[in-house]
């Protein structure tokens, strides 16, 4: 046992590895803690989301009066919800979500390198990376803040068909300055030069509803910092 343990300090050291944490949750009433988490708004709208807890899943609060078409369009903004874990990341990591939505959009997982906050305190999004899915495939979106104006652009994509009211798992990788995803027998990858080395990673709810079953992260914590 010395000798097999030697051998893996020594691999380590040779090959600079660090060996990844693993937590995970279940998204049920006992499942997870809301207060090991950190709800976050989008810096383009005045709302501040929160999750609605079911019995085996959270899902994102939208207005009950508007229609599907309206969570898609002019009720949009009500529809954001998101979250971070509240201890950020460090390296290469890796999440899973499992995950559905209806009619035709929008669970996302996020990677955060800092989070800011509005003229009321609340905690709000700068730059960060969104790996969106919805019923034509799955979008890379890289949103940046400059000047107290929140910009986006599509990164990268992928077109196939998914269905609405099916769970899917999503997996979302990140190795050095790539990102990678795949969902349904489906892999997609992109080099992105502004990864950041320090990050938060979570999941964020809109512009339909989107119910999430559980998460798991394997990656290093980053060293502990207060949030904002």
């Amino acid at each position: 046992m010395m000798r097999f343990m030697l051998m893996i300090s020594i691999l380590c050291l040779t090959s600079n590895c660090v060996l990844a944490d693993s937590f995970s949750w279940k998204f049920t009433p006992d499942g997870w803690k809301p207060q090991e988490w950190l709800l976050v708004k989008s810096p383009r709208w005045a709302h501040f989301g929160n999750w609605v807890q079911k019995g085996e899943y959270i899902q994102n609060e939208v207005p009950a009066e508007a229609s599907p078409t309206e969570w898609q369009g002019k009720r949009a903004p009500e529809t954001y919800t998101s979250m971070v874990y509240a201890k950020p990341f460090a390296g290469d990591a890796k999440i899973s979500v499992r995950l559905d939505f209806t009619p035709r959009m929008a669970p996302i997982i996020v990677i955060a390198p800092e989070l800011g906050k509005d003229a009321s305190g609340r905690l709000e999004y700068r730059e960060h990376f969104e790996i969106c899915v919805y019923d034509e495939g799955v979008n890379f979106w890289h949103h940046v803040y400059n000047d107290g104006k929140p910009s986006w652009s599509k990164a990268a994509y992928a077109k196939f068909a998914l269905k609405p009211e099916i769970q899917y798992t999503l997996e979302v990788q990140i190795k050095g300055k790539q990102i990678i995803a795949s969902i349904d027998g489906h892999e997609i990858g992109y080099l992105e030069p502004s990864l950041p080395a320090k990050y938060y990673l979570g999941i964020t709810g809109c512009e339909g509803l989107n119910r999430f079953y559980s998460i798991s992260i394997d990656g290093k914590p980053a060293q502990a910092e207060p949030a904002p």
